[in-house]
């Protein structure tokens, strides 16, 4: 290590991890910075860095702990009765999901900053340079993890096409072309037949076949597409129905994402070979969040569109949600978040369980309350 000598007062090696404990500087900056200053020893560096598992962000500064407590993160299963008593202030059936997890493999989703020391850096939050995952993230990757619930068979699975819209809203410029032609706003029947299978396809990712087009195209009216809709996608349509049901306008979805923040960062060396050699001569460096690395994933679903329905129906929607959430969590545990998840990158495994309800929900077998 003779060559990393000019750091000895900001690094320490403990267990195979490089360990930052500079208290003047915001961790990534310090390290990355010097580097980019001394930029002969960045090769060596690169070299050195295979040996080690991974930086540790060091605990004993405030930036992890304070970033997490601004975004409302309640780190600790102990906390957990304040995220109670925060969800019973909130409208009936409110519920708050919180689990821990594991990275089974690394995580990463590249960040937008193109002044750094390696072509591939990982997303960090803007202020305090820790790396995260942001709540669109989630979202995002979960609600591509829903679609597979009912992606081979959407017929028989209408119920949870309709689950999806009220998780994750409604606001494509296909469901608002869609909404107003329903509504009477629009009387272009041909412009709102490609609107309805883009809605399908790539808003819901539902198979749009040869058979199901023709559908479509031939249809010739406005009642002829509430028949295709009552078929196909939702179960609360009727063909005297002159609204168009809630989950289908435009709206915002019930659930609110919270961010993840890790405390650790690593390197990862992808070498694409050459395939007439058979080898690599480009190697391309990856900053991740390394396996075992653990984090918390928090949200909060509020039904405030629920308002006007009777508490039967209500409870009956909220139940069907929280199932269908926690599947589809199930499937995102092993289909991966964040890039590269083709490589079996970002994969996780839950540790701890656990819902906050405000009024008497059934939990999914393998959640607990709060």
């Amino acid at each position: 290590m003779a060559k990393f000598d000019i750091y000895a007062d900001k690094i320490n090696i403990d267990n195979d991890n490089l360990i930052f404990t500079h208290e003047n500087e915001k961790f990534l900056n310090l390290f990355y910075g010097n580097l980019y200053k001394k930029s002969k020893i960045l090769n060596d560096f690169k070299k050195r860095i295979r040996f080690y598992k991974s930086f540790v962000i060091n605990e004993d500064k405030n930036d992890f702990k304070t970033i997490q407590k601004i975004s409302g993160i309640y780190k600790k299963e102990d906390d957990l009765n304040k995220l109670q008593s925060y969800v019973e202030k909130l409208p009936k059936y409110s519920f708050a999901i919180w689990f821990k997890f594991e990275l089974e493999a690394p995580y990463f989703s590249k960040d937008d900053d193109e002044f750094y020391i390696i072509q591939n850096p990982i997303l960090k939050e803007t202020n305090f340079k820790v790396p995260m995952v942001r709540g669109s993230g989630w979202k995002g990757a979960l609600a591509s993890a829903f679609r597979e619930l009912f992606k081979e068979d959407f017929e028989s699975n209408k119920d949870k096409i309709e689950s999806f819209l009220r998780i994750f809203g409604a606001g494509s410029d296909s469901i608002k072309a869609l909404e107003n032609y329903i509504l009477g706003k629009s009387k272009d029947l041909e412009g709102i037949k490609n609107k309805l299978l883009e809605f399908m396809l790539f808003e819901l990712g539902i198979k749009v076949n040869k058979d199901l087009i023709n559908e479509v195209n031939n249809a010739k009216d406005k009642n002829e597409l509430f028949k295709i809709l009552k078929d196909k996608i939702s179960s609360k349509l009727t063909e005297k129905q002159k609204e168009f049901p809630l989950e289908f306008q435009t709206h915002k979805g019930r659930a609110i994402f919270y961010p993840t923040y890790f405390d650790k960062l690593s390197l990862e060396i992808i070498n694409p070979h050459d395939r007439r050699k058979r080898a690599g001569t480009n190697p391309i460096h990856y900053e991740v969040v390394p396996k075992e690395t653990e984090g918390i994933f928090q949200l909060i679903y509020i039904p405030f569109d629920g308002v006007l329905k009777s508490d039967e129906d209500l409870k009956k929607e909220v139940s069907q949600d929280l199932n269908n959430l926690c599947e589809a969590i199930e499937k995102l545990s092993e289909q991966g978040i964040g890039a590269k998840t083709k490589l079996g990158w970002g994969r996780f495994s839950i540790e701890t369980k656990k819902v906050c309800v405000n009024g008497e929900l059934e939990l999914p077998e393998g959640w607990e309350k709060c």
